[in-house]
């Protein structure tokens, strides 16, 4: 059966959140949309496809494309990212930023909140004495579903035993219904959750100190990448904030950030111009 409609949904796909695939997805395109399909009464993803290409954007292509996103992550995720955060990236934020006693997060692309959540209970453990700054880490995702369950701060027991030792889950941690977890209020109100397409229209955010855009756009072309990473350059704030991709990630753009290597992990810092 000819599926020479495919393209017209990859095109879709790209221009409204940045996911580039082509025909050697299409494996994916069956996994993630069998559902959505199936509650649609459609006969398979393709019938699916073909009226999300032939039909004006609404709900259910909004369905398709949050299913095609992946939501893979796990608390505390990439150990050496946290260890370089608490030994010498956030450390250096805090000295500089001593003056102002405020510190802004962002969490970009954050899923259902586990990365936002290591943040807040990296800085209550380890800088416990900043209790008189304010400290902002706003999380941002492109699907609602999920940041639904990130406001909530509700994860299954396999969920939560991914990445967090029995430390953190006794004191960060209450032990609810069916085996479940739910993150303490004193964490949940560090963190604010708002819908954000990285593709799409940015809203107003006022500069970050630190912003975390793990694993995302290696889902992305190249000249995706080039428009987020510009956008986010414009978010730092100045030239000693902090800018962590995936580690698989890497920025083209080198007239724009410097690369700055530790031991185990690189991070990016922003090439400010001067003021004359």
């Amino acid at each position: 059966m000819s599926k020479d409609y495919l393209p017209q949904f990859y095109l879709m796909l790209e221009q409204q959140v940045g996911i580039a695939l082509d025909d050697t997805k299409q494996y994916l395109l069956e996994s993630r949309l069998k559902s959505l399909a199936t509650q649609n009464r459609y006969p398979d993803v393709y019938a699916l496809i073909k009226y999300l290409i032939q039909n004006p954007i609404g709900a259910t292509h909004w369905r398709a494309f949050e299913a095609l996103t992946t939501n893979e992550t796990s608390f505390f995720r990439d150990k050496h990212v946290f260890e370089a955060l608490k030994n010498k990236i956030l450390p250096e934020l805090i000295e500089t930023r001593k003056k102002e006693k405020a510190l802004r997060i962002w969490s970009s692309a954050c899923s259902a909140g586990q990365e936002a959540y290591s943040l807040a209970m990296l800085l209550r453990e380890e800088f416990g004495y900043l209790n008189d700054w304010t400290i902002d880490i706003q999380a941002t995702d492109i699907s609602e579903p999920i940041l639904e369950k990130a406001k909530s701060g509700i994860y299954s027991s396999m969920e939560a035993h991914r990445g967090l030792d029995a430390h953190y889950l006794q004191k960060y941690f209450t032990a609810i219904e069916k085996g479940a977890y739910q993150v303490k209020p004193i964490i949940r109100q560090m963190v604010n959750f708002s819908h954000h397409n990285l593709v799409g229209d940015w809203p107003y955010y006022p500069k970050f100190d630190l912003i975390m855009l793990r694993n995302v756009l290696i889902y992305f072309r190249q000249d995706i990448k080039d428009k987020v990473l510009l956008k986010i350059h414009q978010q730092l704030n100045g030239s000693d904030s902090v800018l962590i991709l995936g580690a698989a990630e890497s920025i083209y753009l080198n007239n724009l950030y410097s690369l700055v290597p530790l031991d185990k992990i690189s991070f990016y810092k922003p090439n400010i111009p001067m003021k004359v």
